[in-house]
């Protein structure tokens, strides 16, 4: 999944280069370093805020030695000025035009620097005394593990949907939790993953972009009332990156898994956290970004590692994606195997893990899970079959009756293709052989549901229904215009439920498409502007829980009408 546009290129970084003469020109290069390093972190105000914290002596440093800089060049006489009576006088301020650029202006960028944090203060965080819930909300223990849509199906349903026109329980903005037992609330966190249901407890990350950043947080909370029950926001002293995996749980309620980082991002961890203590139990450090949702069998969880492409070519900028096998008990690395840019979510059955292979790879993968201790004495190869696709394959693989599912497409999360195309298909599990294929009018990144239907979101802004056996459609629907819809659906009872990126999530009848209802998730002050309502909804016992790019993550309920 391409979120190069989440990190916008900053451009080259700016250069502040004073004028200097005689002893000034000597301290020239120390001056620019130490500027050049403070520069950079006005651009990312999180770390700009830590970095004061921790040596304060610095910014004072460069506040007495920038001040200095400013009397010397603002008393500097100006070429072509004229003496005492000039009336050019000393350099002065002058205004910067209404993009914030000029040519030869004075930028006080200290100014800037402080404005930049007491937003951040005022704006993005705000605190609230708001304890946290008891942890009397116990772990439960399920026969299989709970992983990104609920099951190999990727139906994200677990009992009935809620009857009625839908109502707002609740809503929850992701937080952490200070020593003292504040809750620390960021606005502007957008949830890009699918929430998971575990007993009565919700769990689900987020992501705030901070250019050329992102930062997330891992969390949990009670599922009837939206309060926290824990949240982790750092690793090791370090802040988390922002999160598109979607977390699993182990069969045993213990830990919670979770992949970390957006498309660009490199050195991103596997996370596995306590789901009783909300603490890290461990975690596996990797060069590339884990976008996948883990898979969990037999004390072992799988996931991708994706590659990272140029955002042009689209090619590999050094390793081009491996899947990994890891210990869950210790975290350790049992194998790695190369899949280019599997990105996709696994699914495994029958001791065999199937992925999806993206850009540069086109295809499906099936590979043996054992060892390779095992695989050697076995005199088996890692690698099952080997089935080519037409398009990229980044979507997260089903399993229904003995077949793979998948679906791909010529764009991503964030670009179009100017000529779209997708498709969806159906291998048979054992032999790796075709069964059917079906062209689809757009690229289909989000999980395909397997149900009495195959339910399909398309990039075109369709739902569309399909026969699981032979891949004819049934029927289609448009969500919201044109605007794309790109996560998986959920299905339960006789309703589909689907989000379009530009915030609705729509109720259709299942046998039909029919649209029932519309309603609007992300908040209505704060409209989502970048198409990033992404996440897929969860369907759990009478209510949906559904992340969103404005909105949080939130509860809805059925009303009667």
């Amino acid at each position: 999944m391409d979120f190069n546009i989440f990190l916008p290129g900053v451009g080259e970084p700016l250069g502040v280069v004073p004028i200097l003469t005689n002893a000034g020109a000597a301290l020239f290069p120390a001056i620019v370093a130490s500027f050049g390093t403070f520069f950079m972190l006005l651009l990312k105000p999180k770390e700009l805020i830590k970095f004061c914290k921790e040596k304060p002596g610095v910014p004072i440093t460069l506040g007495i030695v920038g001040f200095g800089l400013y009397a010397m060049i603002m008393w500097m006489p100006m070429p072509g000025a004229g003496g005492a009576g000039s009336e050019a006088g000393p350099r002065g301020k002058r205004a910067v035009n209404s993009t914030g650029a000029s040519s030869g202006v004075y930028v006080d960028w200290t100014q800037i620097a402080l404005a930049r944090i007491k937003s951040k203060k005022q704006g993005s965080i705000q605190k609230t005394t708001e304890a946290p819930t008891s942890l009397s909300s116990s772990i439960t223990k399920t026969e299989i593990p709970v992983i990104f849509r609920g099951g190999p199906k990727r139906l994200g349903a677990i009992g009935n949907g809620p009857e009625g026109k839908l109502e707002m329980a609740w809503d929850y903005y992701p937080s952490w939790i200070d020593d003292d037992g504040t809750v620390e609330v960021e606005d502007g966190s957008m949830i890009l993953s699918s929430p998971i249901i575990h007993g009565d407890r919700v769990i689900a990350a987020s992501c705030v972009l901070d250019p050329p950043d992102s930062y997330g947080i891992v969390f949990c909370v009670d599922s009837k009332t939206g309060k926290t029950i824990w949240s982790v926001d750092q690793v090791e002293g370090e802040e988390l990156k922002g999160f598109f995996s979607s977390p699993a749980v182990t069969a045993d309620g213990k830990y919670v898994i979770i992949g970390q980082g957006l498309h660009p991002d490199t050195n991103c961890r596997l996370i596995c956290i306590d789901t009783e203590k909300g603490t890290v139990h461990w975690t596996v450090l990797t060069e590339l970004h884990l976008e996948s949702s883990p898979a969990i069998a037999d004390g072992v969880v799988y996931i991708g590692a994706g590659a990272i492409e140029d955002p042009i070519t689209k090619k590999a900028k050094g390793h081009t994606g491996y899947v990994m096998a890891v210990n869950i008990a210790d975290g350790k690395e049992l194998w790695k195997h190369d899949v280019i840019d599997p990105e996709s979510s696994p699914i495994i059955e029958d001791g065999i893990l199937y992925i999806g292979s993206g850009f540069n790879g086109k295809a499906v993968v099936a590979l043996r899970t054992g060892t390779d201790e095992e695989l050697k004495k076995a005199g088996e190869q890692r690698v099952l079959w080997k089935m080519e696709a037409p398009y990229p394959v980044t979507g997260a693989v089903t399993f229904v009756d003995g077949n793979i599912v998948v679906g791909g497409g010529n764009g991503d999360f964030v670009f179009r293709d100017p000529d779209p195309a997708g498709v969806v298909m159906s291998i048979d599990a054992k032999t790796g052989e075709l069964a059917w294929q079906m062209k689809m009018p757009d690229a289909v990144l989000g999980a395909v549901a397997a149900g009495k239907y195959l339910i399909c979101p398309v990039a075109a802004g369709k739902v569309i229904a399909l026969d699981p056996k032979s891949g004819k459609k049934v029927w289609e629907t448009v969500i919201s215009g044109k605007a794309p819809v790109l996560a998986g659906v959920a299905v339960a009872s006789n309703s589909v439920y689907a989000v379009s990126h530009d915030g609705y999530m729509a109720k259709l009848e299942l046998d039909t498409g029919k649209l029932i209802n519309k309603t609007y998730i992300n908040a209505a002050n704060a409209p989502g502007e970048q198409g990033l309502s992404i996440s897929s909804p969860m369907v759990a016992n009478g209510k949906i829980y559904v992340g969103s790019e404005t909105g949080g993550l939130r509860c809805y309920v059925g009303v009667a009408e």
